[in-house]
């Protein structure tokens, strides 16, 4: 809210899963661009640099744009903690998801597609309301946070899915599947 909301700029789909999130974000970004929209695309983790984590048109974001993003965020941070509105720090995803959301908006994309960074229903990139909410296949990942049974995973990736919109699903288990339909 502090930054005007840059989520809500532009439609979003969101991707959360074990395996082929980034597979299926590529895929989906690739689609789109294709199809003459000027798309955002948010992957993590990043390999070398963390401007690889955002992309506009298949362009990671320049050294400049990624300093001024980050630089806003960052002000906005320490003005709701001095107003007392925010109680610490963002964590690192948090603020990076942030900053790749006011990029997006500055840069004018159309439509992003956002790979969830662990689990989906507490992850930071789930404030959107996408038109699509894809979860890929599901294993046992992250069991420290998100549950020791596939069902208990399945649920906090199902987290992404909002009432009245699009779910892909390509989950195999069926009791992963269960949870998801449900």
């Amino acid at each position: 809210a502090e930054l005007d909301n840059p989520h809500r700029r532009y439609p979003t789909a969101i991707v959360a899963g074990t395996n082929g999130k980034g597979s299926t974000c590529a895929m989906l970004a690739s689609i789109l661009e294709r199809s003459g929209y000027r798309t955002g695309l948010y992957i993590s983790p990043h390999l070398v640099r963390v401007n690889e984590r955002m992309c506009v048109d298949g362009v990671e974001v320049s050294d400049q744009d990624f300093a001024a993003a980050f630089t806003e965020v960052s002000a906005a941070v320490e003005r709701l903690i001095s107003a007392g509105k925010l109680e610490k720090r963002p964590s690192f995803f948090e603020f990076l998801t942030a900053t790749a959301f006011l990029h997006f908006a500055q840069a004018g994309a159309q439509f992003v597609v956002l790979e969830v960074g662990m689990g989906g229903r507490l992850d930071a990139t789930n404030v959107t309301e996408p038109r699509v909410a894809i979860i890929t296949n599901i294993d046992f990942d992250h069991m420290e946070f998100l549950g020791e049974t596939l069902a208990t995973i399945a649920a906090e990736k199902a987290g992404i899915i909002k009432p009245h919109n699009m779910v892909i699903s390509g989950v195999e288990d069926q009791v992963a599947a269960a949870v998801i339909r449900r």
